[in-house]
């Protein structure tokens, strides 16, 4: 009798989690840059916020997931908690759009990226991930995550600003430590949501990845929201912009940024100024 009961119970409580588990919905994330990591000059600095943050959604089933920026006009305003009582112009950078689409069984991407007033779909296989995975644990949005890491190649921007031949312009070459040709990312992933999805082309863990830390914090995003509701209808596969594999749409990036930089150029970011 007490072995019917206990193999009831046992039962009757892996029910209960797989019915807990979710495996369509919506998650929600917030993403702090820290702008200071890549703007040198002081003057630039003085006219923004320390940390930009913008909002991204999650759509995921059991087939497919898509991952895309929240508008702009929907998103919190990067200066209302941070810089918003600063005089005189205020820079306001807008980072680039994007719109990640994955097909979980062929584990193909299609991310549609608008830059320089162009739009990008970019095809792709998944890029697997060597993790490193750890007991240690913490909750977020109400879902309890496990703690992983990987190592990948460091990607990072530096913005001097200052006018050409001004001081801002000096060569520094001796001035500025080498970097290291590879960062380590942080993620936090739950078994509750049982699909190997994420942000960006984050994935391969036995569960969703709701936080992703790269470079100590430089660039933070975290999930604040979690629903089984979501657009069904708007969870499909981009199809517009000039077709490449990721590999070439560096190689068209890498093209821009040294125009950019022979002419003057603010890089990879657009930015507007508000008076």
């Amino acid at each position: 009798m007490k072995k019917f009961i206990l193999g009831f119970a046992l039962i009757f409580g892996l029910t209960q989690l797989t019915m807990a588990q979710m495996k369509e919905g919506k998650i929600v994330y917030e993403r702090k840059i820290n702008m200071y990591r890549m703007i040198t000059d002081p003057e630039m600095r003085a006219r923004i916020p320390e940390f930009r943050t913008s909002q991204f959604e999650l759509l995921f089933n059991e087939q497919a997931s898509l991952f895309r920026t929240v508008p702009e006009d929907e998103a919190p305003d990067p200066f209302a908690n941070n810089g918003g009582d600063r005089g005189g112009q205020r820079f306001m950078f807008r980072m680039p759009e994007t719109a990640t689409y994955t097909n979980l069984a062929s584990q193909i991407q299609y991310e549609s990226r608008g830059m320089f007033e162009k739009t990008f779909l970019i095809i792709d296989s998944l890029k697997p991930f060597q993790w490193k995975i750890s007991e240690e644990t913490k909750t977020i949005a109400k879902h309890v995550c496990k703690k992983a890491t990987t190592s990948v190649p460091m990607q990072t921007m530096r913005i001097g600003g200052g006018r050409p031949g001004g001081r801002n312009n000096a060569d520094t070459t001796e001035k500025t430590p080498a970097l290291p040709k590879e960062q380590t990312v942080v993620v936090w992933y739950t078994e509750e949501i049982p699909a190997s999805i994420g942000p960006d082309t984050y994935a391969g863990l036995p569960g969703a990845i709701l936080e992703v830390d790269m470079d100590n914090g430089a660039n933070l995003t975290t999930a604040i929201e979690v629903t089984a509701k979501y657009p069904k209808k708007e969870l499909i596969q981009p199809t517009k912009g000039d077709k490449m594999n990721r590999a070439q749409f560096q190689e068209a990036m890498k093209k821009i940024m040294e125009d950019m930089q022979k002419g003057g150029g603010m890089g990879g970011m657009r930015f507007r100024v508000n008076q």
